[in-house]
């Protein structure tokens, strides 16, 4: 029995250019390319986000040491605003991976258009949580979201049959469990904020018993 080497995911995207054929699979593999951009752009987010973090603590912990309460709720708001963002990120990236595992085992091993489905729901969703803290991945989601959508058109999959209910069901289900998964590595990756005391308010005066 003769033993046959499975072909790699760059063999099969070279044979696709070279022959000039296979319309929907060239736009399942720039959208796949555009994808994987976009994670990119979320894990460089992530690391300059954690680096200001850093730097944002220190200067909470600092500002308690010499007693200006004021100064710590200051950089702990802007704390709080970073790690909002930095949690939206990184449930986007989880999600985004979980789509790009799907996207490349179609594109390696062919199948039905419809496998594509919950990728361009999950992109979707996507999208709706990086237009205002990310344009950059914003517009990569969008130029693939485009090619998958002409690809299904290409592949006669009608979006009219209850599809696009199914989308949003598994597209949500996805996006919840990178919530899930998200908070966890919010959990290791940032440490718990320093207990800040309350600041007496301008002219209030303390009354003793």
């Amino acid at each position: 029995m003769s033993w046959r080497r499975e072909e790699t995911i760059g063999e099969k995207i070279k044979k696709i250019f070279v022959n000039e054929q296979d319309s929907l699979e060239k736009k399942a593999i720039i959208a796949q390319y555009r994808l994987k951009t976009a994670m990119g752009r979320i894990a460089n987010y992530l690391e300059k986000l954690s680096e200001r973090d850093k730097v944002l603590f220190e200067s909470i912990v600092d500002a308690l040491v010499k007693r200006d309460e004021v100064r710590a709720k200051m950089y702990a708001r802007e704390v709080a605003e970073i790690r909002k963002i930095s949690k939206q990120l990184l449930t986007v990236q989880y999600a985004l991976e979980h789509a790009a595992l799907k996207l490349e085992t179609f594109l390696i091993y062919g199948g039905a258009v419809n496998e594509v489905v919950p990728v361009i729901g999950v992109m979707k969703e996507a999208i709706g949580i990086v237009k205002n803290i990310a344009p950059d991945v914003w517009i990569d989601l969008q130029v693939a979201v485009r090619e998958l959508e002409a690809a299904m058109g290409e592949g006669i999959v009608d979006l009219t049959l209850g599809v696009d209910v199914g989308l949003d069901v598994e597209a949500k289900k996805i996006l919840e469990e990178a919530k899930i998964v998200a908070e966890q590595k919010m959990r290791e990756k940032f440490p718990e904020l320093p207990k800040i005391p309350s600041a007496p308010e301008p002219g209030a005066t303390t009354t003793s018993a």
